[in-house]
């Protein structure tokens, strides 16, 4: 099931899903690429607020420091429309926390959530550095854990391929849509 909703990564969600696969890792079956923008505050700032959070055990000030909207989606499993109404529960506490590292570091940067069932999402992963003070970063969906499989033998060789023209096209759309 793709998404009817026009995004300018649709299609490169789409090729990360069908590249995995193609490599032998058939449960990465959904992608949500997403726009990070800071909204206040730097590296030091942001991140004494998170550890701040993650000390006191409660989710980290992620809709205070940073606008994510939506860039792009392919699943096999559902609609655009129901993974945005899920994304509060699917996007874990362990990936949120460390959204400061996949705005600030350079790429590539690979988060991932161990516990993830389900439809939650597994990993977040920033392929290519900030572009316009943007970062672009993938939610994977992955129930069978395969993307840490292909991580260890693939080492990011072969993410410039993955990704083609999607830098382009995260820098050029503007659209008002913030998960959070």
């Amino acid at each position: 099931m793709n998404s009817i909703t026009a995004m300018p990564a649709n299609s490169a969600a789409e090729r990360i899903v069908r590249h995995f696969q193609s490599a032998g890792f058939a449960g990465i079956t959904e992608a949500l690429v997403i726009r990070i923008g800071l909204k206040k505050g730097d590296r030091l700032e942001v991140d004494a607020a998170f550890d701040k959070a993650a000390d006191r055990g409660v989710m980290p000030p992620l809709a205070e420091y940073f606008a994510i909207q939506p860039y792009g989606f392919y699943s096999e499993q559902r609609s655009f429309a129901q993974a945005k109404a899920e994304v509060q529960s699917d996007f874990g506490a362990n990936l949120r926390r460390k959204v400061p590292s996949i705005y600030f570091d350079r790429a590539p940067v690979v988060i991932d959530d161990a516990l993830a069932t389900g439809t939650k999402y597994d990993a977040l992963v920033k392929f290519s550095d900030n572009i316009l003070d943007y970062a672009v970063a993938v939610l994977l969906n992955d129930p069978t854990s395969s993307f840490f499989e292909y991580l260890d033998s693939h080492h990011g060789n072969d993410w410039q391929k993955i990704i083609g023209d999607f830098g382009a096209a995260a820098s050029a759309f503007d659209q008002e849509v913030e998960l959070f």
